[in-house]
């Protein structure tokens, strides 16, 4: 079972005796003995128990995406003008925005897309409506997702929604990172 060949390593890798980790997953020593020596084929339960403790300690002392959010999700909806979204963009400083229909995202706006507007279409902002030219969702991600998997979505997308007990709790952007380091 691949798991338990990762046991050992881990254990070794986060610098913890069988001992450490056998009181951190809740088991006795020599099970962690036993798995670590090929000994035994222990029940799934035990190593999901075993890795779950690794994991957690692997993680800890690591930010969640809660931890460096923006609370405050500035949002225009498809039914908006596109200059409102200006507006906002410009009172808030902000250079993106999710795009909100009943409190689902369904669609994002950036600075870079208005400017593409302007030079393609040449209208008269006031009459362009933001679902006419808006760009996929933001991902969404649960509050207490790492900010390492927020980094590897934002070298793709502008900003990251963040959602605890199912309603957007807020947005994480570069800047956000920025900010954190």
């Amino acid at each position: 079972m691949h798991d338990v060949e990762r046991i050992g390593k881990m254990r070794r890798q986060l610098s913890l005796t069988q001992k450490q980790l056998a009181t951190l997953a809740g088991v006795s020593q020599s099970l962690i003995a036993k798995i670590e020596s090929g000994k035994i084929d222990p029940a799934y339960s035990k190593v999901m128990q075993i890795i779950g403790a690794l994991e957690a300690e692997q993680n800890r002392g690591k930010k969640t995406v809660a931890q460096i959010m923006s609370p405050h999700i500035a949002s225009v909806a498809p039914s908006d003008k596109l200059q409102k979204a200006i507006s906002i963009m410009k009172e808030k400083d902000i250079s993106q925005l999710p795009v909100l229909s009943e409190g689902n995202c369904v669609g994002s706006l950036s600075d870079g897309m208005i400017v593409d507007v302007i030079a393609s279409r040449g209208e008269d902002l006031r009459k362009i409506l933001v679902g006419e030219v808006m760009a996929e969702s933001y991902p969404v991600l649960p509050a207490g997702s790492l900010v390492d998997v927020a980094i590897g979505l934002l070298h793709h997308y502008r900003a990251v929604l963040v959602e605890k007990n199912g309603k957007f709790a807020g947005i994480l952007t570069r800047a956000d990172v920025f900010k954190a380091i």
